[in-house]
């Protein structure tokens, strides 16, 4: 019997644990940005992602205290023979017009069915004759992306989905079916934001061109302006101190990312100052880093032993002071002796005056 509670309990542990792992794994800090309450990275692979205006949910749990507005969610993972993975809804009847925050990474989904894949939508519509929805998507594409719908290349909805692509990413958005004629689907609306390149069937074209044509294939910017103002904006290597690091770091990151092409438009001057500031950073490193280090204490001298004192010359005098003084008093002893005796030896004087003639 007991061996059976020790084992009931040691399987009853086992799955908090793992039921802990599982949740921790659900939500993921990231640090790369900033302004939010909250970021949230989720995987498509874990199951079908729901959000909602003040939480979220996968495979059926619900995460509590996630709002639109203070909260970043990056979608990544990779799913196949999938329907319906993302849904962003927002149809409370009371609903006010909200902008959900979010990252697509490295995002890889195929779908199984005549289901969108990713949908947004809005339960209302503002006010208006355009009858604008009030969900607002702010969508980031980082890295490399494929998302495939059914009958529309991988986003449908009623929202309005300002998109814009990270340098270097390459996003495609495509249909699986063949007699496709909606890209988008037809009342999502798409912003570009931002300086990247749009090609739909090949082609370079408007995002308004792919709500009509498949598939569409979004690269992020390859341009050597706003690199060069990066540069520019460093400062002078004899003013370099250890905390534009992260700058002169992004700036060389940024020339890196150019194609061979772009690269041959920053002149000389411009990635000269950026590798005399490189040079003059890692000397500032060097010496921040040779001021720190606290030098080992030197050991303190070993005390001189003590000399024992040398008492001869006391021992001296005091033995001449102590027979002086035993001479002087055997001396007066002495003499006090010889005066007794000499009063005690002297004959008493006669007296005459009474003798008769």
């Amino acid at each position: 019997m007991k061996t059976c509670k020790k084992l009931f309990a040691l399987l009853l542990t086992l799955a908090l644990t793992i039921a802990a792992f599982a949740t921790l794994s659900a939500i993921t800090v990231s640090a790369e940005e900033d302004g939010f309450e909250h970021y949230v990275t989720l995987n498509v692979a874990d199951g079908p992602i729901r959000i909602f205006a003040d939480h979220y949910a996968q495979n059926g749990v619900d995460y509590e205290g996630f709002t639109f507005e203070n909260t970043l969610y990056t979608i990544t993972g990779g799913v196949r023979n999938a329907d319906a993975i993302l849904r962003v809804v927002h149809n409370a009847e009371d609903a006010a017009p909200a902008t959900v925050h979010m990252v697509f990474r490295d995002l890889y989904i195929y779908p199984q069915t005549w289901c969108s894949v990713v949908h947004f939508t809005s339960g209302l519509t503002g006010s208006g004759e355009d009858e604008t929805p009030v969900l607002t998507v702010d969508l980031r594409l980082e890295g490399r992306n494929y998302v495939a719908g059914y009958n529309h290349p991988g986003i449908s909805g009623n929202a309005i989905v300002n998109l814009s692509a990270a340098p270097d990413s390459y996003s495609v958005f495509t249909s699986e079916y063949d007699l496709s004629s909606e890209a988008f689907g037809g009342p999502l609306v798409l912003r570009k934001e931002g300086d990247y390149e749009v090609k739909v069937n090949g082609e370079i074209a408007e995002l308004d061109v792919g709500k009509a044509s498949r598939p569409t294939v979004i690269t992020g910017p390859d341009s050597a302006a706003p690199v060069k103002s990066a540069i520019d904006a460093l400062p002078a290597a004899s003013a370099v101190t250890t905390s534009d690091k992260d700058a002169i770091t992004a700036a060389r990151q940024a020339y890196n990312a150019l194609s061979p092409a772009k690269k041959t438009e920053i002149d000389a001057d411009t990635l000269g100052h950026l590798t005399d500031d490189e040079l003059a950073l890692a000397a500032a490193e060097e010496a921040a880093a040779a001021a720190a280090v606290i030098p080992e204490p030197e050991p303190e001298p070993e005390p001189e032993p003590k000399r024992a004192p040398n008492l001869t010359a006391l021992w001296i005098v005091l033995g001449f002071l102590c027979g002086a003084g035993c001479a002087v008093g055997v001396t007066l002893f002495v003499l006090k002796k010889k005066q007794t005796l000499s009063w005690d030896d002297a004959e008493p004087e006669t007296d005459h005056s009474d003798t008769a003639d």
